[in-house]
């Protein structure tokens, strides 16, 4: 058996949040630069075109890869942590949904509270009455996540929680079928997700499979869930290591190579695949800005501090940037692409920030009124106990 310490030693715990801020970076460009018609006052404004279409929209439709990413290193992460310590579906899902309940209870009820009656202030009007109406049926499907009609953007909620469920067995077929058989294997599984599922669930002979809750969520998925795959794989094959020994065995690795094969990514995805091919542009696009980055260290601590807050600016952003009024004018208001970019990094990884230490302070506040309480429930037990002697 493979040593699994030098297996994963590629893709460490620093790498990952470096490229989770990557990610966070994109998701926020996604969704500020790629939906002119939710974003007050229209498209933001932007200094060329690429192939005949917007900069800002050029990139912010790329932005979208974000969520393959994020699914690509979920996947690795969990087959390394699994292999070194066990898979606790239980404890994986327990603190997915906390992270998730602990954005909820504070920006859902504020929503109501707060932004019910808005403008119209953007061409999507659904966004800017999202929070009109109010019906516990609506309330309790969002709270599970089992729907994301409060926040659009949350629908990534169950993609992952899919991924997570199945886990033990994307395992068992990662140890089964290894090297170019996994991957062909993914491959054929991402052409069954994205257009043979879909088409069977429409044969009215089988009923309307596609209106089944459990059909449509574990068999009508996106290929986003075989880049979990990838992960997985990439894990169990080091496959990430030796794709960056193969490319600079070869003197491929530097930093025009680098920003040649991210470009090769950004057009080939953009003009050509779509999101068909993310389990192979991911891997790539993982090597190139590892290796790109290690020559740019302030950049790097910067991303690293993003991805640690990466799932809290996840859940977090679109309030800022969609659906809270007030502050959407704050993040618009430079009307230039990339300062509107800043001002939303900057509003977004300082909520989460606050948010982490206002739940913190709130777990250390109740942990030692508890311990407060047991010492004195003791002493009234001694005293007791005195007494009667």
């Amino acid at each position: 058996m493979r040593d699994l310490y030098r297996m994963n030693d590629y893709l460490t715990r620093e790498n990952t949040a470096v490229m989770k801020g990557i990610a966070i970076i994109l998701m926020l460009a996604h969704h500020l630069w790629g939906f002119p018609e939710r974003i007050a006052g229209g498209e933001l404004k932007y200094f060329f075109n690429i192939f005949g279409q917007s900069s800002i929209s050029y990139i912010g439709v790329f932005g979208r890869i974000c969520v393959s990413i994020f699914l690509f290193l979920s996947g690795y992460g969990l087959y390394r942590s699994s292999r070194k310590n066990g898979f606790d579906l239980i404890g994986r899902l327990k603190r997915l949904y906390c992270a998730y309940w602990k954005v909820f209870v504070i920006f859902i009820p504020l929503a109501f509270l707060l932004f019910s009656d808005q403008p119209l202030y953007c061409g999507s009007e659904w966004i800017c009455n999202r929070y009109a109406a109010f019906s516990r049926q609506e309330a309790i499907g969002n709270f599970l996540g089992l729907i994301s009609t409060y926040n659009a953007e949350w629908w990534f909620l169950l993609s992952y929680v899919i991924a997570v469920v199945s886990y033990p067995l994307i395992e068992k077929l990662a140890d089964r079928f290894t090297g170019a058989a996994g991957i062909a294997g993914i491959i054929l599984f991402s052409i069954l997700v994205a257009d043979i599922f879909p088409a069977i669930g429409n044969i009215e002979a089988l009923g309307t499979l596609n209106n089944h809750f459990l059909y449509r969520t574990f068999f009508c998925q996106t290929s986003l869930i075989p880049c979990f795959m990838m992960g997985v794989l990439c894990a169990r094959e080091n496959l990430l290591e030796r794709l960056r020994n193969k490319l600079a065995a070869n003197r491929l690795l530097n930093p025009p190579t680098d920003l040649f094969f991210l470009a090769a990514v950004l057009f080939c995805r953009n003009n050509w695949s779509g999101e068909a091919l993310d389990i192979l542009y991911v891997p790539v696009l993982t090597v190139c800005c590892l290796d790109l980055l290690k020559r740019l260290k302030w950049i790097r601590i910067l991303l690293r501090h993003l991805g640690k807050q990466s799932t809290n600016m996840w859940l977090i952003h679109s309030f800022f940037c969609y659906y809270f009024y007030p502050v959407v004018k704050i993040v618009v208001f430079p009307r230039y692409a990339v300062l509107s970019l800043l001002v939303l990094i900057v509003l977004s990884y300082g909520a989460s920030f606050l948010l982490s230490l206002f739940w913190k302070q709130l777990g250390t506040g109740v942990n030692r009124a508890g311990a407060w309480i047991r010492s004195q429930t003791g002493k009234i037990q001694i005293g007791a106990a005195g007494a009667r002697h």
